[in-house]
């Protein structure tokens, strides 16, 4: 900020003006001065300044300047002293006293001839002359005062605060008593309530009560003007010189203005200071010639020199005549300061070779980081836009492959459906016969032909509906013999029963092949409009980018998780490829797959290097380890999960379940066992093997209730079809028991279950007839996991009361 003088010097020019003239200007300014104070406020403290200091310049240019006395050296001892009177003092002596004729007629606003004459009288037509320094005889007359008691310097400099205070002074007596008569007449007027007394008047008794008024201030009944009234409160004082009434201005454009508006008030300023010290030197030089002129001008006088006498040169002391020792002294002590300069100039330039060497080495190794981050910038611009592409084609497939991968598991679950729901017709065609079978809800039930049926009779255990089914059976058990018929033969025992039969119907088959190939096909149109080659093939691109990130940049590939990175990328090629895949009934294992190998190669960017006759097991893994858990537990996990909660694992088949526990171990030995997905990968698994048990549970329970369908007193089917039924139930139990070493606990509750509320009703209705030898087998291939009361169950039968 710059700070600005408060008052310019004061000018000495000054002229006469017209009273009239002064009054119009005088209103005019005062007009002028209004209408600028209103604009004053509503602009900033800059441009208050300026218009503030406008003023002040143009009231010094109208008011006279301050007038120069220049008194002689010599008249300080003529005169004596003499005190110098106050304004006031003075105004009050110049007031003429007022007649009380006048203070009657002011009651009365009247304009009377004569007393516009008067008042023309009393106006003087021009202002006081300015009076001129005198000096003569060796006297001052600036101290003459007149016969009010002014000076002459006083009359010169306040004749209009004088001429304008003509009309005060102190009332006399005659002026007292008419006030004190107009004061009686108004107050006996409002009295006869002729008039109002007026909000100035002011009772000189104490009869009257004073009432406070909220609204008319603290001390309404006081005409004293406070001294805080007298100015602004608080912040309103000092608005000028802060940013008070200051505006804030909303939006870039009215920024932007304000800002220009500022800068411009700031240039005028300096320029109005740069003025004003123009006008300081032209003040100064004028005031240094008027000095002149009255002869206070004192000429520099050159100093005169005196002359001194004469001093002859002082004479030398004698000094001895130097020796050659003397000088060969100090040329040696020369000698050597310039030896070991050399020295030492030597020693710093060879530092500073040195340096310079160092800068040089510096400057080469800071150019080369610099290429090389340039070169880094460059890759990781292309990589990240290839990133971004990789993403959008996997937003782009993703869902579609999603869409593929449920309808497999669509064909899982209806296979599954199929075949369980066969497996119980049969299990209910056995128990018709040897144990009984519920009664049906309904009595009859019509078909989708439109035709009623006889369900009581259809439940019946020689129904036709069974026969039926007893034949069908049949004839899938020779289809199995003529397949089998290079393999040893099986005795009947095993054969009955042991018979796994989870395959589908001729037509079934064929349209669950169907299925299949269509998944395949849909698949790999997945591919068809993608024509880059790296992202048909992950291989190609993905592999390629990321052993290149590896290779490049290894610190940030490991910091940054590439590796993870690269599996969840692979995701989608991993997916595809597994989609039809049925674990639990063909021996193609996890590693024959495309994505294990490609992601095992990538594993161990060495084993490209390696000879054939090498172990594999010594190539070491990259900077990332080993990355085919990580894709197992991401994709391999999750959809085994899917399939066994989907009916793709029959727990009654043996080499499925040989298949299921091969599975899990290689996968617990990868993943490690205690890992969460491995759990949820072996409590799936449990949860087959509890709903079958629950499902054989319900059927027994609902046979054996009392209103149930009693099996027929002789039928010399009733023994085999008890044999069949059971040993269909020791092959599930068989199943269940290899899962014993990995979770023991959960094992011995299934065997407890199977045999308590599945094995031992049907083993103590027919213990006679064919139980006890059936018991006995439940007893051996159960080898002491079951509870001891189903141990004594198994081997005394049930108890007779």
């Amino acid at each position: 900020m710059f700070i600005k003088r408060a008052k310019s010097r004061p000018s000495l020019r000054a002229r006469e003006q017209d009273d009239q003239s002064d009054m119009v200007v005088s209103k005019d300014h005062a007009t002028t001065s209004n209408l600028e104070g209103e604009e004053e406020t509503s602009g900033g403290v800059m441009e208050r300044k300026k218009v503030k200091g406008k003023e002040r310049r143009k009231e010094h240019l109208k008011s006279g300047g301050p007038r120069l006395s220049f008194g002689n050296d010599g008249e300080d001892g003529s005169s004596g002293f003499k005190p110098r009177k106050s304004l006031l003092s003075q105004q009050v002596k110049l007031a003429p006293l007022l007649s009380a004729e006048n203070e009657v007629k002011e009651s009365v606003v009247t304009y009377s001839s004569d007393y516009l004459e008067m008042l023309k009288a009393s106006t003087p037509s021009r202002g006081p002359k300015p009076a001129t320094v005198e000096i003569e005889n060796g006297e001052d007359n600036a101290e003459d005062e007149d016969s009010t008691g002014l000076s002459r310097l006083a009359r010169e400099k306040y004749s209009s605060k004088i001429v304008e205070d003509s009309t005060a002074g102190i009332p006399d007596a005659a002026a007292i008593a008419s006030a004190k008569m107009k004061r009686q007449a108004a107050v006996g007027s409002q009295q006869r309530g002729l008039g109002d007394i007026g909000e100035d008047y002011i009772s000189l008794g104490g009869t009257q009560m004073a009432v406070y008024d909220g609204d008319k201030g603290l001390h309404p009944e006081s005409r004293l003007m406070r001294e805080e009234d007298e100015g602004e409160e608080g912040d309103e004082g000092l608005a000028d010189y802060t940013e008070e009434n200051e505006k804030i201005y909303l939006g870039k454009n009215a920024n932007k203005v304000a800002a220009r508006r500022h800068k411009g008030e700031m240039n005028e300023l300096i320029a109005e200071r740069e003025a004003e010290d123009e006008d300081d030197e032209e003040t100064r030089e004028w005031e240094e010639a008027q000095a002149r002129r009255a002869g206070r001008w004192e000429e520099q006088v050159p100093e005169k020199k005196v002359q001194k006498g004469y001093q002859p040169a002082p004479i030398p002391r004698i000094r001895p005549m130097p020796t050659i020792s003397a000088a060969q002294a100090r040329v040696a002590k020369a000698l050597s300061q310039l030896q070991a300069q050399k020295a030492q100039d030597e020693a710093n330039l060879e530092v500073v070779v040195k340096e310079l060497a160092t800068f040089e080495s510096q400057e080469r190794e800071l150019r080369s980081e610099v290429e090389r981050l340039e070169g880094k910038r460059e890759w990781v611009e292309e990589f990240r836009g290839w990133v971004e592409m990789l993403g959008n084609f996997l937003e782009d497939k993703v869902p579609k492959l999603e869409e593929i991968e449920k309808d497999a598991l669509h064909h899982y679950r209806e296979r599954s459906r199929i075949i369980s729901q066969r497996r119980e017709l049969d299990d209910q065609d056995d128990l018709a016969l040897c144990f009984g079978i519920s009664r049906p809800t309904e009595v009859t039930q019509v078909d989708e032909l439109g035709r009623e049926r006889d369900m009581l009779a259809e439940a019946g255990p020689s129904s036709i509906i069974r026969r039926a089914r007893r034949d069908e059976r049949q004839l899938r058990k020779s289809r199995r013999k003529e397949r089998s018929s290079r393999q040893v033969k099986p005795s009947v025992e095993e054969e009955e029963g042991f018979s796994t039969d989870s395959t589908l119907a001729e037509g079934d088959m064929e349209d669950y092949r169907t299925a299949l190939v269509d998944l395949d096909k849909r698949v790999r149109g997945l591919l068809d409009d993608v024509k880059a080659e790296d992202f048909k093939d992950p291989n190609l691109g993905l592999a390629v980018r990321f052993a290149d990130w590896r290779k490049r940049y290894e610190e940030e590939y490991v910091n940054a998780f590439g590796g993870l990175g690269l599996v969840h990328a692979w995701e989608f090629w991993a997916r595809g490829e597994m989609v039809g895949w049925e674990p639990f009934r063909s021996s193609e294992p996890i590693h024959s797959f495309h994505w294990f190998t490609s992601i095992y190669k990538y594993n161990r960017p060495s084993s490209i290097t390696q000879l054939e006759d090498e172990i594999e097991d010594e190539i070491p893994l990259g900077p990332e380890g080993d990355l085919i858990p990580e894709l197992i537990s991401k994709v391999v996990v999750p959809l085994l999960v899917n399939m066994l909660e989907n009916g793709a694992y029959d727990p009654y088949s043996s080499k499925q379940t040989r298949r299921a526990g091969d599975l899990l171990d290689m996968i617990g030995e990868l993943i490690g066992k205690e890992n969460k997905k491995f759990q949820s990968l072996l409590k799936a698994l449990l949860e087959t093997y509890h709903t079958h048990l629950l499902s054989l549970s319900h059927l027994i329970s609902s046979s054996s209730q009392h209103d149930s369908i009693p099996p027929p007193t002789f039928s010399p089917e009733s023994r085999l079809s008890m044999e069949r039924f059971l040993r269909r139930r020791l092959k599930f139990l068989r199943n269940i028991l290899q899962w014993r070493h990995v979770v023991p606990s959960e094992i011995r509750e299934l065997c407890a279950r199977l045999v308590g509320e599945v094995l031992r009703p049907i083993l103590s209705r027919n213990w006679d007839g064919g139980g006890r030898e059936m018991a006995l087998k439940v007893l051996q291939i159960s080898a002491g996991i079951l509870p001891s009361d189903l141990q004594s169950f198994l081997l005394t039968g049930p108890l007779v009361k």
